[in-house]
């Protein structure tokens, strides 16, 4: 089962956050459009036929990130890029080590060495898959709204929750960062899609969102009450 959160501490829990539904859905959908979208790409690699599922969206302030990663994903290969245009920021992946590693067997075909550490072809490959998951992510976005951006290439950061602090207080960051986890259904493995948006770009990314038409509702004839005529 999937889940949208928003998250505070008792920091920020005095601050009113509201996200509109309709929004919320479609960036929920697009985030599972782009993962989707990806599959096709990389099942060649993985060597598998599941898809790769959203299973939760969070929306949470940096100091509930930094939080989160110290406790769960301290140890996690990062992965880093930036993004710009009619919306900026940076966008950062994590996975666990054997996640990373399951991954690199799948993708190369071939038993890593216990203990041993990355080499630069295996960053190459975990930094290929990351490159076609953001840009199926893109993709997704650009086909449902009108807003233009582009992205720097991945590249490997050693330290995620390091990075992440810094770039928080080098940036100037919006209220709310995105938080995307993704899973490959009965591997085990998943990994972490962290969205850290410029300032106004949240608010960019939510008008885009909300000029995306609703579904339209099926409209039924009124049925006519038992022994009346229709």
């Amino acid at each position: 089962m999937a889940y949208i959160a928003i998250e505070q501490n008792r920091d920020t829990i005095g601050q009113a956050v509201v996200l509109p539904q309709q929004e919320l859905k479609e960036l929920f959908e697009i985030a599972q459009a782009g993962a989707t979208g990806a599959v096709a790409s990389l099942r060649d690699f993985l060597g598998t036929s599941s898809d790769i599922q959203l299973n939760c969206l969070s929306f949470l302030p940096v100091s509930v990130l930094l939080d989160r990663i110290r406790l769960y994903y301290q140890d996690n290969l990062g992965f880093h890029l930036r993004f710009s245009g009619d919306i900026s920021g940076e966008i950062y992946t994590l996975m666990r080590e054997r996640d990373a590693f399951l991954i690199i067997e799948r993708m190369l075909g071939a038993k890593r060495k216990s203990g041993k550490p990355l080499d630069r072809l295996e960053v190459s490959v975990l930094a290929e898959m990351i490159h076609i998951m953001a840009n199926s992510f893109w993709r997704a976005m650009s086909e449902k709204t009108a807003l233009n951006w582009w992205f720097s290439p991945p590249a490997r950061v050693n330290d995620p929750a390091r990075s992440l602090a810094y770039s928080a207080k080098v940036f100037n960051l919006d209220q709310l960062l995105i938080h995307f986890e993704f899973l490959i259904p009965g591997s085990g493995i998943r990994f972490q899609y962290v969205f850290l948006p410029s300032q106004n770009t949240f608010a960019r990314l939510l008008e885009g969102l909300s000029r995306i038409p609703a579904p339209e509702e099926t409209l039924l004839a009124p049925v006519a009450a038992a022994g009346t005529d229709a």
